[in-house]
Formats: C-alpha cells, sequence, structure tokens
C-alpha cells in the first residue's frame, strides 16, 4: 500500500504544478494538459476521425499559432 500512496503523493504535486501554471499565467505545456486530463478521467481528444485535409489544415493553424500538437 505504501507504493501505491507514494505514487498517489506524485501525482498530486505534478497535477498541482500543471494547475499553477495554467492558473498564473506561465506557459502550461502539452504535459501539463495530459496530467490534467489524466486526473480528471478525460482522454486526450484525437482528430483521427477528421478529413485528411482538414487535418492538415487544422496541424499548419496549431503550428503557426502555437498550439499543442
Amino acid at each position: 500500500m505504501g507504493e501505491l500512496n507514494q505514487l498517489m503523493l506524485e501525482m498530486e504535486e505534478r497535477l498541482e504544478i500543471a494547475l499553477d501554471n495554467m492558473e498564473f499565467g506561465t506557459d502550461i505545456s502539452a504535459d501539463d494538459i495530459d496530467v490534467i486530463r489524466a486526473a480528471c478521467g478525460k482522454p486526450k481528444k484525437r482528430n483521427d476521425h477528421v478529413n485528411p485535409l482538414l487535418r492538415d489544415v487544422i496541424n499548419d493553424f496549431s503550428a503557426i499559432f502555437g498550439g499543442a500538437k
């Protein structure tokens, strides 16, 4: 049970860092977003269902305007 407790404490610390980054306007990373999603039980959104041409436009837009990959 000690290992599970340690893992939960580490996850809580990492989540706190991610939330601080979001709340105080520092650069929030893709890893921060993944940690927040995991804590909420929400899977990463995927755009596999999107038309391939539209997916290229979305990826270009993200690259130009600094969106997460």
